[in-house]
């Protein structure tokens, strides 16, 4: 199973709740698809690397990672398909692909980030199972 991982810039701490849904992942041996951003996407790489669990793979917009915290991570770079934009289209592009490339989505939410918003909006388009968790 592969669990697309997204959330607010502004959650600089892990709700409890998405440390169960995590660890039960990590028990299943599921891959987690994260972003390079910082937020969510930092909070759940530290505590990916922290449980020493590397079948995960880091989304980004450009050539590397903005931030890569799992010792051992594949990388994914959607440069290619970014070439040109700016701004959030630029950054959307790797959330585009770990939509298409997942089974289920776990979403840590502020209520306010409209990035987190249209992966949330996206997740539901194409029908995939998903959990919003509310911060804490």
């Amino acid at each position: 199973m592969k669990i697309f991982i997204s959330g607010s810039k502004s959650i600089s701490k892990l709700p409890e709740l998405a440390k169960i849904f995590i660890d039960q992942f990590i028990e299943n041996n599921d891959e987690i698809l994260v972003g390079d951003c910082y937020g969510v996407d930092a909070v759940v790489q530290k505590y990916l690397d922290s449980k020493g669990y590397s079948n995960v793979t880091i989304y980004c917009s450009g050539e590397t990672p903005r931030n890569n915290f799992v010792t051992g991570a594949k990388v994914r770079s959607c440069a290619e398909a970014a070439k040109g934009l700016t701004r959030s289209a630029f950054h959307y592009v790797k959330d585009i692909q770990m939509t298409q490339d997942c089974d289920q989505a776990l979403v840590v939410w502020d209520g306010k980030s409209k990035g987190t918003a249209e992966n949330i909006r996206r997740v539901k388009e194409m029908g995939k199972p998903y959990r919003i968790i509310n911060e804490d």
